[in-house]
């Protein structure tokens, strides 16, 4: 079992580094740095130089009938160790499969589990592909983050009922307010970060599609989508407020105070990285924290609500 938990634990900071390689990849521009799948023009170790590839590349490795952009290694490494981390958190996902097996006579239900979880990596290997071939279609690129936080969610719920299947401690009365807007702050940064990937598309399309607008007064062509995001942090810090002094008045859970509250640092974090890019034109460094912020969020209150649950065992 310990050995089961440690690649658990593994697959969970996979997903995080994962998902920050591909925050890094969409900050950069870096998505088409390799315009095929799997591998990266035409080679499974892509070139460092310009001079490595063809005269006519630019011809060779068109997407969707659209040429490429000149090729710039830095680009192309940024995306290809993006999917170097993706093919190591697959690797992990098998492993899980594997010795889920082992498990099957304490709980059968682990096998499936782990099952799932694999085709929920391969579909998003897939997704992933299909951003490429699409040229960076908007809405895949949504559903590939969404993915990625299922993903994460899943192990996330896979370690806290592992834990219980080990721990023969009696189980902590639920509380039940505590666990209800501990949900609910779950949904609502759920929908902040979904709703943050949609503003991103508007930037894209905005400053790449329609070449009217540049990032520095990209925020007048957004419309109500952008304040909409803005405003929405606002009712996400207060009710992490209210959580907080919950939990301080009642000294229920001392360990569930402190888990809010690192996740309400992480969102102090997000909302400063958004006032980054909000005033600063959309730095390409503020992106990839402002996004990984959001994601260690919702960890973290997904694993707080796990917690406030009690036992996973009579799911």
């Amino acid at each position: 079992m310990k050995g089961f938990q440690r690649i658990i634990l593994l697959s969970i900071i996979g997903t995080y580094l994962v998902i920050l390689a591909g925050s890094i990849v969409r900050g950069t521009g870096s998505g088409l740095g390799c315009p095929d799948w799997p591998r990266c023009f035409g080679q499974w170790i892509p070139p460092m130089d310009v001079s490595e590839l063809p005269e006519n590349y630019k011809e060779i490795y068109k997407i969707s009938g659209k040429t490429i952009a000149d090729f710039d290694p830095f680009k192309t490494w940024t995306e290809y160790i993006n999917r170097l981390l993706g093919v190591v958190l697959g690797f992990f996902i098998v492993l899980l499969f594997i010795f889920s097996f082992r498990l099957r006579r304490i709980e059968k239900n682990v096998p499936w589990f782990c099952a799932g979880l694999l085709a929920l990596i391969l579909v998003q290997g897939g997704v992933g592909a299909l951003v490429v071939s699409t040229h960076l279609k908007p809405f895949l690129i949504t559903i590939h983050m969404f993915l990625a936080i299922v993903l994460l969610f899943g192990l996330l719920y896979l370690r806290k009922y592992c834990e219980d299947l080990e721990d023969t401690a009696i189980v902590q009365p639920v509380d039940g307010r505590a666990l209800l807007f501990s949900r609910i702050l779950v949904g609502l940064t759920f929908f902040q970060v979904l709703l943050g990937t949609q503003v991103r598309q508007a930037v894209d399309h905005l400053t790449r599609d329609t070449n009217t607008y540049t990032y520095e007064n990209v925020i007048s062509g957004m419309g109500a989508i952008f304040y909409v995001h803005r405003t929405f942090s606002l009712v996400i810090i207060g009710t992490f407020l209210y959580l907080l002094l919950y939990f301080h008045r009642t000294r229920f859970n001392r360990g569930a105070f402190f888990t809010t509250l690192l996740a309400f640092f992480c969102v102090l974090g997000n909302v400063g990285t958004g006032i980054a890019l909000n005033y600063f034109g959309f730095p390409a460094n503020a992106q990839p924290p402002h996004l990984f912020f959001g994601v260690m969020t919702l960890g973290l209150l997904y694993s707080l609500t796990l917690s406030l649950r009690g036992t996973l065992l009579d799911d």
